[in-house]
Parts: structure tokens; C-alpha cells; sequence
């Protein structure tokens, strides 16, 4: 069974994307099993981005050509009270 992660922890991770990451907005959409699945708008014209984040081994991936991979060298900090 997977766990409900708390609206604090999944704003805190929201700005930890949009700090880190260079987005210009960063949208939750849903939780899918452990992972927690955000939309983000770029400051590219045009261009969307979709995160899972998974909260159990700090990894986050992206969503490109039809399947997730993994974002490299970037570990969630934020911490689940």
C-alpha cells in the first residue's frame, strides 16, 4: 500500500524543482503508487515537462519520448515531516 505524502512535503518539493531545476512553473498533478507526478512550464516558449518524483530514494524523473528517465545527478532534499 503506498503512503499519502502531506501538501507541505509536496510544496516544499514543488520549490525545491523550481529553484533548482530552472522551471518557470511547477503544477501537481497526482500520486501514482509512491511516485508523485508534477507538470512544469520552462522558460523556453512552448515548452512542458512532466516530473515523478520518488520520495523513497530521493530520485526524480522526466518524462521524454514516451518513457521516464532519469534526471542525473539531482537528489531531493526537501524532508518528509
Amino acid at each position: 500500500m503506498s503512503k499519502e505524502y502531506s501538501r507541505t512535503y509536496i510544496e516544499s518539493v514543488k520549490l525545491e524543482m523550481l529553484n533548482r531545476l530552472g522551471l518557470k512553473q511547477v503544477f501537481f498533478k497526482e500520486q501514482i503508487g509512491d511516485g508523485l507526478i508534477f507538470e512544469a512550464v520552462g522558460f523556453d516558449k512552448g515548452s512542458k515537462h512532466r516530473f515523478c518524483v520518488r520520495p523513497k530514494t530521493k530520485t526524480i524523473d522526466e518524462f521524454i519520448s514516451g518513457k521516464w528517465m532519469k534526471v542525473r545527478s539531482f537528489v531531493i532534499k526537501s524532508v518528509e515531516i
